[in-house]
């Protein structure tokens, strides 16, 4: 017996794997107020916006504490999600943090 599901995860479940895939301990992953923040849906893509949230994260092996991330999403004509690379907020690590604030200004507040 087999089965066969067509199973399509939600904008915010994909954009959790995104942010997943690049953790230290991926399946360890754990989120809170994660959510999207719908910037346009007049465009090629149906939908265009920003999962916004905190994932725990491990520093020097370590569980360390939340930090905030940003995945852009879009909608394609056949209804699936594409995802950018996430933006962290780590300390500096990828962009520094007054630059992060900014963005998350601009693209994950109401």
């Amino acid at each position: 017996m087999s089965v066969n599901l067509n199973f399509k995860p939600s904008v915010i479940d994909g954009a959790k794997l995104a942010v997943s895939n690049f953790m230290y301990l991926p399946q360890a992953s754990e989120f809170r107020e994660v959510k999207l923040y719908v910037s346009r849906t007049e465009t090629i893509h149906k939908e265009v916006g920003n999962v916004c949230g905190e994932v725990y994260a491990f520093k020097n092996d370590v569980p360390y504490k939340y930090k905030r991330f940003i995945v852009q999403a879009a909608k394609d004509n056949k209804g699936n999600y594409i995802y950018s690379f996430p933006l962290f907020d780590f300390e500096g690590e990828m962009i520094s943090e007054e630059e992060f604030q900014k963005i998350w200004e601009q693209h994950c507040a109401e």
